[in-house]
């Protein structure tokens, strides 16, 4: 029975069923999609009414913007299906006034979870993957990038993907587009003020999907993807892929503490959730955002229950039903780091029968 529980619900991508394939998962992070409106950066924190700033700038009520069928601006460019049919959610907000400019250092230290922060394009599937390695295997992101100081004598960084047993040497300078004036992020961004690792990965990882031999790819082309192969394809591992409705609460938590150790995950992991949710899902009331992905951490288990570890690549906007309020300890290389549950940054507990419920699937590579 153990060894039949051990492989309960995995799946190659393409055997999934159809709801839980991630192809096409994308969410714009909403935050990011405000300020490029307002032309500023907001202090979110400290903004009394988020909700409401976010509302009236994005022209939608709250609970819209997380339903791909309501032509939200978070699912810019995207399909999504409607009685068998495809149709575009909506067109991507338009950016004005775009610069490329070299705004920071690659590393101030090392790569790190908190580190990669969406900007206003849906490549959730790509940050929450980035975040996933720079918690699971930090090493692999700063071995694979050298600066060659070609040209005129500026920063010219090689990142390495993935395809087909194939490893591609992608150069790219630090040169990112910013908005003008005041130089705010319009893509990707680090939640260190100054570093550039996770915006110059995305740059890099656009110039390559998309073919572009210049500098300046089309970011916004990269909208919507997988973020197992994302994770695959930043790292060379092998992808394995679970469907939450093939399997139970418990036995999905035991897959997460099995690719973890001092309840870190040590191969990099990430979730998604449905495009059309279920019967009985309701995204709006869990504050949990649909066609989206997330990075997986590791888990917790406090008074009884079974938590799994979860970072929304926005960088806010955590799920509020059935979550721990508490904080979780893991051990990060050299030293236990605590991680206060009630900080808005992304990260929170969520219980797993609750995660089988709203998630489509998860996976990893290793």
């Amino acid at each position: 029975m153990a060894a039949k529980r051990k492989h309960e619900g995995v799946r190659t991508a393409a055997k999934l069923p159809a709801k839980a394939q991630p192809k096409n998962v994308g969410a714009a992070n909403p935050y990011a999609l405000t300020e490029l409106k307002l032309g500023r950066i907001v202090n979110w924190p400290r903004t009394a009414r988020p909700r409401d700033l976010i509302e009236s700038t994005l022209g939608m009520k709250y609970e819209d913007l997380f339903n791909p069928r309501k032509k939200s601006p978070l699912f810019a460019g995207k399909a999504a299906r409607s009685n068998g049919r495809a149709t575009l959610t909506s067109p991507p907000v338009k950016v004005m006034g775009v610069s490329w400019t070299d705004p920071g250092e690659f590393f101030f230290e090392a790569a790190e979870f908190f580190d990669p922060v969406q900007g206003a394009v849906g490549d959730c599937y790509l940050i929450s993957a980035l975040s996933s390695i720079a918690w699971a295997r930090p090493y692999i992101i700063a071995n694979r990038e050298r600066a060659t100081g070609a040209g005129s004598q500026e920063f010219v960084d090689m990142v390495e993907f993935h395809d087909g047993g194939k490893s591609i040497q992608v150069e790219v300078t630090e040169k990112l587009p910013l908005q003008s004036p005041g130089n705010s992020y319009i893509y990707c961004r680090s939640s260190e003020t100054g570093e550039i690792w996770p915006a110059v990965y995305e740059k890099a990882y656009a110039k390559w999907r998309t073919k572009t031999t210049g500098d300046t790819p089309n970011i916004e082309a990269i909208a919507g993807g997988d973020p197992v192969a994302a994770c695959a394809q930043v790292t060379g591992l092998t992808p394995s892929y679970f469907a939450c409705s093939s399997m139970t609460a418990a036995s999905i938590w035991t897959k997460v503490r099995e690719n973890s150790i001092s309840r870190r995950t040590f191969n990099p992991m990430v979730a998604w959730t449905y495009g059309t949710p279920p019967a009985g899902v309701n995204y709006k009331d869990a504050h949990i955002a649909g066609s989206h992905a997330y990075s997986i951490l590791g888990w917790l288990y406090d008074n009884g229950r079974e938590y799994v570890i979860l970072r929304n690549p926005w960088g806010f906007f955590e799920a509020t039903l059935n979550v721990d309020t508490g904080s979780w300890m893991a051990y990060d290389g050299s030293f236990w780091r605590n991680v206060n549950l009630t900080d808005n940054d992304g990260t929170f507990a969520l219980e797993a029968a609750t995660f089988k419920k709203y998630f489509a699937g998860f996976g990893l590579v290793k």
